[in-house]
């Protein structure tokens, strides 16, 4: 009896201290009461993904990523195994082992053969560690005062100048993760927050959408050993990768929350794909936006559009969609929900109908035109419109609670669709520009607001143009953060084309963005031999006179090269976007 006591007592150890487990709960979660009083939230997102978080209270609440459908949240269940070892808990996938010191909360990561992957993961939370201070002073000294503000070029309350700012880092409250490095690993990835480099280790990025510096920041970057991280927040915080520690990187929270995912792979492809699950996969444009768009001069009328359409055709110069500046409205550069065409310039619909709906597409107007000549329409946009008034009230409504009566700004675009517009461009300076004084329907303020904002705009506008049409949209915006891949397309903003565009094209890359552009300007520029083979091509005049009519006639001769280059590579193009997409 007592050798069978004996053999059960041993059993039951043993199961406790190695065990399969399906999940702690529905989510794949395990949360561990730290010895030092925080608690770590541990997630099974999949073989390969850990999310892992750290609070002051074992609670956890849903993020505003996550509230508003940007990032995946319906993770299927896992097959792991737990084991416990003295004060470690050691948690195992079909793709590697994650080791918790459950005193610190410090990480560790393997691979299945047991081969380190990251020696240690270090939490400061919310100031402890000196780490914090000294770390936070020397961002605050490295990225300095920026210029903010300055309006729109071309907007009638333009300055100019902007104020200078210098963001302030509160190492108080601020949280820092501290990743171990090996010799020889590189990291790419962070999107546009920087401009310098491709491989990151030796520099800091800063991660806020900022105007005509960094407007598609990435808070994800990945090693050549194999592993990514992506911080889940959308306040500000940075990366220091070996600048400040050379064998060390750094994550820094402005926050004070920590909420990240570990990612892995056999290759940095793979890795990508692991965010772009995390985020959501690239999306798949119209196949005619992946051709070349051109933007006439903001002088242009309908006649001008007209004559620029015909001329393309004659040249026999391949061009899929023309967009118009913002003179194509009555009010220059109108931000309101009451947008009309300038009648003395465009007519979207007769001057006998303004006043009747619906609207239709008129065969005898210059929309239907240029669609009789093979050419898309997308006009310029841009709003300071508050994005989480319509998110909240599409979530009240699926829950079947009342809505806000506040005005929504998409919906009145539908007009414009309705008479055959087919795409929009949205101008980022508004939506870049920062609010610190506002506060959102949502009860947040800017600080969480506006890396998100580049993301809703996008999210919105895609969902408007698919509930009203049923069809694939072309919406470009040059803002963004993480998720914006899933919800339409982007460009590098106003960088002038050059070598900065080029960099931008390459980080947002190896940041999971496929439709990605940048201004092609003329013959002299650097853009034109790289922008004809950019996941779409975007040729912007704007004030200037940008079509390759007016180039000499060499550069005319190579304009034309690359254009019908690029239309005879379109299948290859078509196929690697859908790739892409999935």
């Amino acid at each position: 009896m007592n050798y069978l006591l004996r053999t059960l007592l041993n059993v039951i150890v043993a199961v406790s201290m190695f065990m399969v487990v399906q999940a702690q709960d529905s989510k794949n979660t395990v949360v561990i009461s730290l010895k030092n009083g925080k608690y770590l939230s541990l997630q099974v997102c999949t073989d390969h993904i850990f999310r892992i978080r750290v609070a002051s209270k074992a609670d956890f609440p849903e993020t505003l990523m996550e509230r508003y459908g940007i990032l995946k949240t319906d993770w299927a269940l896992v097959k792991i195994t737990s084991k416990n070892e003295r004060e470690t808990r050691i948690i195992q996938t079909g793709g590697f082992q994650l080791t918790v010191n459950e005193e610190t909360g410090d990480l560790s990561v393997k691979d299945t053969n047991g081969k380190p992957v990251i020696e240690k993961v270090q939490i400061f939370y919310r100031g402890n560690g000196l780490i914090c201070k000294e770390l936070g002073q020397s961002l605050e000294q490295y990225f300095g005062k920026e210029k903010l503000g300055g309006g729109i070029i071309g907007e009638a309350n333009y300055k100019g100048v902007g104020t200078e700012n210098r963001k302030a880092i509160d190492s108080v409250i601020a949280s820092v993760m501290q990743i171990s490095l090996t010799p020889g690993e590189r990291f790419y990835g962070g999107g546009s927050s920087s401009r310098a480099n491709i491989q990151h280790r030796g520099e800091a990025l800063r991660m806020w959408s900022t105007n005509q510096k960094s407007e598609i920041p990435v808070p994800f970057v990945m090693s050549s050993n194999g592993w990514g991280i992506f911080n889940n927040t959308t306040w500000l915080n940075f990366f220091d990768i070996g600048r400040f520690q050379k064998d060390n990187f750094f994550v820094y929270n402005t926050s004070g929350d920590i909420d990240f995912y570990l990612m892995s792979g056999k290759s940095m492809s793979e890795v990508i794909n692991q965010y772009t699950t995390i985020s959501r996969k690239p999306y798949l444009q119209p196949a005619w936006a992946y051709g070349m768009s051109f933007g006439g001069n903001i002088m242009e009328n309908q006649i001008n559009v007209m004559n620029d359409a015909v001329r393309f055709r004659d040249e026999t110069i391949p061009c899929d969609m023309y967009w118009l500046e913002p003179q194509w409205m009555a009010k220059n550069y109108d931000y309101s929900t009451f947008q009309d065409w300038d009648p003395e310039k465009f007519w979207g619909e007769d001057y006998w109908e303004v006043a009747k709906f619906p609207k239709y597409e008129n065969k005898d107007l210059f929309i239907s035109k240029l669609h009789k000549l093979g050419f898309k329409l997308a006009l310029w946009l841009c709003t300071e419109q508050d994005l989480t008034i319509e998110e909240e009230d599409r979530l009240a409504e699926e829950a079947g609670k009342p809505q806000s009566g506040l005005e929504h700004w998409f919906p009145h675009l539908t007009r414009f669709m309705d008479e055959g517009v087919d795409g929009f461009m949205f101008d980022g300076s508004s939506t870049l520009e920062d609010h610190p004084d506002r506060k959102y329907y949502n009860g947040h303020s800017d600080a969480e607001m506006h890396n998100l904002n580049q993301v809703l705009l996008q999210k919105q506008m895609y969902e408007i143009f698919r509930k009203h049409k049923g069809i694939r949209s072309f919406q470009n915006y040059v803002g963004g953060y993480a998720g914006v891949q899933h919800w339409g397309a982007s460009w590098s903003g106003d960088n002038g084309g050059g070598v900065a565009a080029l960099y931008d094209q390459l980080n947002l890359g190896l940041s999971g963005l496929v439709n990605n552009s940048a201004d092609v300007e003329d013959d002299n520029n650097a853009s034109m031999h790289f922008g004809f083979f950019l996941p779409w091509v975007e040729v912007n005049s704007w004030y200037a006179l940008c079509q390759p009519w007016y180039l000499p006639p060499a550069g005319k001769e190579t304009f034309r090269f690359y254009a019908r280059l690029r239309n005879s590579l379109f299948p290859f193009i078509y196929s690697a976007a859908i790739e892409g997409s999935q």
